[in-house]
């Protein structure tokens, strides 16, 4: 059944490309200036220097200071806290690619990667910043509370699931590793580069192909602005964050439907987070819960502020 759905979706958006190469071309193109515009200039220096920083062993000094309040709230290992920070500061998916990235040199255990891919996941500041609050929504005035609602709701459920995983996490990690020292080489320094371009191009490549998807969509006869936005939004987060803000919705529907969004992320967000961090069956499931749990937080929020 699986492969026979895969299979009509890859003939409808060849179909999309041949009967209506003018829009599928605009949808590409769409995708394409949003990947270069928002993801490549924050992510791609970020992916590098990433990668750099675990090579080195320079997390510890990095987060000598950090690292004991972050402990202190989540029992969090230093490399554990090193993925909240990067999680919340750099956002999709670069909090899951430094999990991922730790969990394939052994530096953290599985359970507190399992916890922590939880609730790192999200939008970053200067995706909202400057997309978000600045291009679409273009009112200043927003941002504490976008900031409040969509960081506090996964903080927030980072909690419920705390007393859960904590005591696995100490049991597991008292002895943790310690990353290999690596001298800064030109061959260290062109590895890092090299993984850095592949998984920007790998997400550039996955917004692109959920843009048309979005563009096939479009063409359904979805007269009720509501169902195009949520539609939009579930399938790729950047192109809905357009598409309702330029809606016909009054002002209290079209925040909310973004709060939602931006907190759940999307199918292409899910995708691309897969495709940096590889995740087991139980992992999957647990990501996809505390999401749905963050969203319905949020969700929570927004009404309790504006409504």
């Amino acid at each position: 059944m699986k492969r026979y759905l895969i299979t009509f979706g890859l003939v409808l958006l060849l179909c999309f490309l041949l009967l209506a190469p003018q829009t599928a071309a605009d949808a590409a193109r769409s995708g394409l200036s949003l990947w270069y515009q928002n993801l490549v200039p924050v992510l791609f220096p970020f992916m590098i220097l990433s990668n750099l920083m675990i090579r080195l062993d320079c997390i510890f000094t990095i987060l000598k200071f950090l690292h004991p309040i972050l402990h202190g709230i989540w029992g969090t290992s230093v490399y554990g806290s090193y993925a909240i920070l990067a999680g919340f500061l750099f956002g999709y998916p670069m909090g899951a690619k430094v999990i991922g990235d730790l969990r394939q040199q052994e530096l953290i255990v599985p359970a507190e990667a399992e916890y922590l891919i939880g609730f790192v996941n999200n939008m970053s500041p200067a995706f909202l910043i400057t997309y978000l609050i600045g291009q679409n929504l273009k009112n200043p005035a927003l941002l504490p509370p976008t900031l409040c609602i969509l960081y506090g709701a996964p903080l927030v459920s980072s909690m419920v699931y705390l007393p859960r995983y904590r005591s696995i996490i100490r049991e597991t990690s008292k002895k943790p590793n310690k990353a290999s020292k690596v001298p800064l080489q030109p061959e260290l320094i062109d590895a890092c580069i090299f993984d850095g371009i592949v998984n920007i191009t790998r997400l550039g490549a996955y917004i692109m192909l959920f843009a048309l998807i979005c563009g096939v969509f479009r063409l359904l006869p979805l007269h009720h602005p509501l169902a195009q936005c949520l539609l939009g939004g579930c399938i790729e987060i950047t192109a809905g964050i357009r598409t309702i803000c330029q809606s016909s919705l009054p002002f209290s529907a079209k925040y909310l439907c973004l709060m939602i969004l931006c907190s759940f992320g999307g199918i292409c967000a899910l995708q691309q987070t897969l495709s940096v961090c590889k995740m087991n069956r139980q992992t999957l499931s647990h990501y996809i819960k505390a999401k749905a749990l963050t969203m319905g937080i949020a969700t929570f929020m927004t009404l309790l502020l504006f409504l």
